[in-house]
């Protein structure tokens, strides 16, 4: 199936809740929800939040580690979503505007192994971690990883995307997806918007829908 590619959301989509959000309600001060209030008001870039927010945590990587591991889940079905991809050669790329030491400890913890990742890197220092946003080009300034790069760029190499997501930086990719799966509030902007979309709550609805899906079959 290398005609095709998964590109998919980490935060609030295969993690619940959202890894960065749950680090920040327990270690930031709460100024980080009026952050998010304004990116969605059009008041602030995500990327600017994203820095901001993530400069407010206080708390040693050990002790942010064991709090991540005990307060955010993977989503149901997710590890077997991958081993079914990986067993009819479907590529599935992490298309992320959290933090990579966050997604490879839970992915770790899930034990998903080897997914390639796209996300920022940070220095989880004490005093306030320090983010380094996700190196790739980006077409508007407004995200911090600009996602439609990644999801364009496979487009323009012959490849048909599915794009799993749940959230703010997912609104723009996932209008260039092929066949989208979505969730919380992407999947109520796409309602707004009259875009079309397969609902999920959980991986194994989403292995169901492709597995039924006419444009291609993912036998069991």
């Amino acid at each position: 199936m290398n005609d095709w590619v998964v590109c998919c959301d980490f935060d609030g989509t295969i993690s619940i809740p959202d890894a960065v959000e749950y680090l920040l309600a327990e270690y930031a001060d709460p100024y980080w929800k009026e952050l998010d209030d304004r990116v969605w008001r059009g008041d602030l870039t995500e990327r600017a939040a994203m820095m901001e927010q993530v400069s407010l945590i206080r708390a040693s990587w050990t002790t942010a580690r064991e709090s991540l591991l005990r307060g955010v889940m993977i989503r149901d079905g997710f590890a077997e979503f991958v081993n079914r991809c990986r067993a009819h050669d479907l590529p599935i790329v992490i298309l992320s505007s959290g933090l990579r030491i966050l997604i490879e400890a839970l992915l770790e913890k899930a034990g998903v192994h080897d997914v390639e990742i796209r996300a920022h890197e940070v220095e989880p220092l004490a005093t306030g971690w320090r983010m380094q946003p996700y190196p790739g080009p980006r077409m508007k300034e407004c995200c911090s990883h600009c996602k439609c790069v990644d999801v364009l760029g496979f487009k323009g190499r012959g490849k048909s995307v599915i794009y799993i997501g749940d959230g703010y930086t997912d609104l723009c990719p996932s209008a260039h997806a092929d066949l989208l799966f979505a969730t919380g509030t992407l999947a109520r902007e796409c309602e707004r918007l009259g875009r079309p979309f397969h609902p999920f709550e959980t991986f194994h609805a989403v292995e169901q829908a492709l597995a039924a899906h006419p444009a291609f079959h993912l036998p069991p």
